[in-house]
């Protein structure tokens, strides 16, 4: 997916990556702000917009519109070299390589992007690393909270619903 010559510009992108093998580098609270400090570095140094993201325990997704295409390959270098340098520093690492695979795909319709919001704020209960929604909505590693912000309780969770199969009972009051 990244071999493509041309990204456009002015576009909206979903990023995911996942670690290798799926180790869990990710289990604890500091060792998710990594990742999500590269996010917010990668945000400023690229005036990333719309961000919407996930860090999971051992993947990550991320929706944005940059101006540049061209930037993508570095957006995808400063997270993954960056929190790869900052963990080696603090962690010891299981195997030589945090990171396996990842795929950028190119944003077209209102459909996609409402479908990839959706699966990306729910992602984290979807592998149920929080149980209910409102665990969700204070995780600082979902973007759940800024969507329910804009659009509602009720609309971010039906996003969530339109991509995810969930199996909990956690209703708006």
């Amino acid at each position: 997916m990244f071999n493509q010559r041309y990204w456009p510009d002015n576009t909206i992108y979903f990023l995911t990556g996942s670690t290798f093998l799926h180790f869990p580098y990710f289990r604890s609270t500091e060792q998710k702000q990594l990742f999500l400090n590269q996010i917010k570095k990668a945000q400023e140094r690229f005036g990333i917009s719309s961000l919407t993201f996930s860090v999971a325990i051992n993947h990550y997704h991320l929706k944005f519109c940059i101006k540049s295409g061209l930037d993508l390959a570095k957006i995808k270098q400063l997270l993954h070299g960056g929190t790869s340098f900052e963990y080696k520093k603090r962690y010891s690492m299981k195997y030589k390589e945090m990171w396996q695979s990842f795929r950028v795909y190119q944003i077209r319709t209102e459909e996609v992007d409402f479908k990839v919001t959706g699966y990306i704020i729910g992602n984290l209960l979807k592998h149920k690393e929080v149980g209910t929604f409102s665990e969700l909505m204070g995780s600082p590693f979902s973007s759940y909270r800024e969507v329910v912000s804009q659009i509602g309780e009720e609309s971010a969770r039906k996003m969530v619903y339109s991509t995810i199969d969930l199996d909990i009972e956690d209703g708006l009051t």
